[in-house]
Order: structure tokens, then sequence, then C-alpha cells
């Protein structure tokens, strides 16, 4: 089974705003390429069996996506789709939007984004939303590493923040997405040593170098069974992805450097990445 454990559902164009736009612009990103249809990220997500759909809320950067409308939509499609919320934790009544989403719309996690929302991983804005998921058993999946905005240090995107988080809240499932590019070292030490926190490798095998490198250090490290399958949508699609892990060894062929071992390719590919993370 393919299960692509990170796809963001944008449908709506004033979910981007002005300013958001123009930081996409500034590193060489196409916000039109953001923005889709139904149908088109239907199509987008059509290699895998299964799928999880979130938005991205972010206000002091600019994201505005709907969670009602990724909610709406997952129910309509919810022989494949499965329902993560974004919540803010700006807004004051965080804490309730998370028990609305969980109770009458059915996410079955969160996604969070400390360099989108303003906000250290451990900034007691984020407590009280680690401390529902965690007693509720919704997975967080944390939006780590580098990326276009601006105005709020990187320094919360670094993998150690989430080391700090499981150590407070050890039952809780977290990812850390795109294994936090450029510090992909540090997500395997902290995903090696927390039983309960898994990288993803989503947007990576675009940039082959970096992500054979990845590859071989968490072989070497021994946990690449905690990496998981994720395509970044709409930064590009599930079929794309797949074929770029499986083929990701064509990079040093001839080259006498070791391979990743085709075995740890087809786990992360065909791993039941929902069972890990305790979603039904």
């Amino acid at each position: 089974m393919i299960v692509d454990t990170h796809t963001h559902y944008i449908d709506a164009a004033d979910a981007l705003n002005p300013e958001l736009r123009q930081d996409m612009i500034n590193c060489g990103f196409d916000p039109a390429g953001w923005v889709h249809t139904e149908q088109e990220y239907l199509e987008a997500t059509r290699a895998a069996d299964r799928v999880i759909a979130f938005g991205l809320r972010g206000s002091v950067t600019g994201w505005d996506v709907s969670n009602e409308r990724v909610a709406q939509f997952v129910k309509r499609h919810s022989d494949k789709y499965i329902y993560f919320a974004s919540i803010d934790p700006r807004d004051i009544d965080a804490i309730e939007q998370l028990g609305h989403e969980h109770r009458d719309n059915g996410c079955q996690g969160l996604k969070l984004a400390p360099i989108y929302q303003g906000f250290h991983p451990m900034d007691p804005a984020y407590l009280s939303l680690y401390s529902y998921a965690e007693e509720h058993g919704l997975t967080i999946i944390f939006h780590m590493g580098t990326t276009f905005t601006k105005g709020v240090p990187i320094d919360y995107t670094r993998p150690m923040h989430i080391d700090a988080v499981a150590c407070a809240f050890p039952r809780l499932k977290m990812v850390i997405a795109h294994m936090a590019h450029p510090w992909e070292g540090e997500a395997l030490a902290v995903i090696r040593r927390n039983k309960n926190v898994y990288a993803d490798i989503s947007a990576l095998y675009y940039r082959p170098w970096q992500f054979y490198n990845s590859m071989r250090l968490a072989v070497e490290y021994g946990c690449a069974h905690k990496l998981i399958f994720g395509s970044d949508f709409p930064a590009t699609t599930t079929a794309d992805s797949i074929n770029g892990v499986l083929n990701m060894n064509d990079i040093v062929t001839g080259t006498g450097l070791t391979p990743i071992p085709r075995e740890v390719l087809e786990r992360i590919v065909y791993g039941d990445s929902l069972a890990k993370l305790g979603i039904s």
C-alpha cells in the first residue's frame, strides 16, 4: 500500500496573501502553482492508495487555507483521503478550533509549522495543542527545514526542538517533514532516539545529491525504518515522488559510491505509514 502522508489541499487563491506570494516569487516559486482545482489534486495524488490532506494556517506569514474546505473535500472522498487540521496558535480560540475539527470534522492529526506561524516549537502557545493531540491520539506533522517566507527565525525549523517536544510529550506521535532539510542529519538523530517521532522524505528527491547523502546517513545510523513517504503536493506529485525515491541510486551509478539498498527504498514507498502513526 502506498500512503502519501504529505499533501497540501489549496483550492482557493485567497489562501495566499499578497506578501506571501511575493515571498514565493523572491525565492523562485510561482504562486500560481500552489493553487489547484479539486480535480487537479485528485489526479496528482492518484498513484497513492491513501493520502493525508491538510491546509496551512499562519497569519504572521500570510497562510489562510480553510480547514472547512479541506474537511469537506475529505468527506467527499473519505475512502482514500484522511483529514489533518491546521491550527494557528495565534488564534485566541485555537484549542476550541482543534476540538471542533476533531469532534465534528473527524481530523486525525494536525499540521503545524513554527516558521509559518511565528512560534518556537516549545513556545507555550503550542503546549495545549500538543496536550490535546497526545490525549486524543492525534498525529502532528511539523513543517521543519528551510522555506521561502521571511520574518520568522529559521532556527524555529531545527529538528532539535522537536526532540524537546518529544521529551515533554513522549506519547505524542510526530513527523518531522522534509527531514528538516538542510538539517537532515540532526533530524535522523532525533527520530533515532525518540520512539514516536518519524520523518518524511517529501520534497527531497529533486535535490538528488542532498537526498542521497541523507539516505546514506539514515542507513548508517540504522534508522531508515523511521522514514515515511510523502510528496509535498503541489510542489510535486505522488507519482513523481515515487519514481524519485525508487530511482534515487541513478545519481551514483558508475561512481563507485555505495547505493541505498533497494529494500530500504521500497520500505519507504510501500510501508504502512498509517500503522506507524496510529491512524485508522
